[in-house]
């Protein structure tokens, strides 16, 4: 069994079944403001960068559940993911498709971050057969 636990339940990194893909359900708008239009493999916009860890978490590198965002790239506890595709479905939430590598192992997952609190709050949530229970994530002072 490829099993790759990555950070633990808030983060829910598995890699059980790489072959498959999963797709993104459609974002329905939930407000009358304008969304910004897909962006297919630009960059991650700048309110969901910098580094994040769970509300209780000391924001150290050792923290397993620190992730840090980049404009091309996420750096898990013990994984690095290249964003692939990014699609921006409100101000507050995007998906990014990842390339992961970790442990020695390779594999693709989509991941949603939501934005909260005034952008000071962040949450992952699964796609696809990923599903895991969401743990919001703070952002860690640079």
């Amino acid at each position: 069994m490829r099993c790759l636990l990555v950070t633990s339940a808030a983060m829910a990194l598995s890699a059980c079944s790489q072959s498959e893909k999963a797709a993104a359900p459609e974002a329905t708008p939930t407000t009358s403001a304008a969304i910004p239009a897909p962006s297919q493999a630009g960059k991650v916009p700048a309110a969901f960068l910098g580094v994040w860890d769970y509300v209780k978490g000391s924001c150290e590198p050792a923290s397993d559940l620190r992730i840090e965002i980049k404009p091309d790239a996420i750096e898990f506890y013990e994984a690095h993911g290249d964003i692939t595709k990014v699609n921006v479905e409100s101000p507050d939430t995007v998906v990014l498709d990842l390339a992961m590598d970790g442990e020695g192992e390779q594999w693709a997952m989509s991941r949603r971050f939501t934005l909260s609190n005034g952008g000071e709050t962040l949450t992952p949530t699964g796609m696809g057969e990923e599903k895991f229970e969401p743990m919001p994530l703070k952002r860690c002072k640079s």
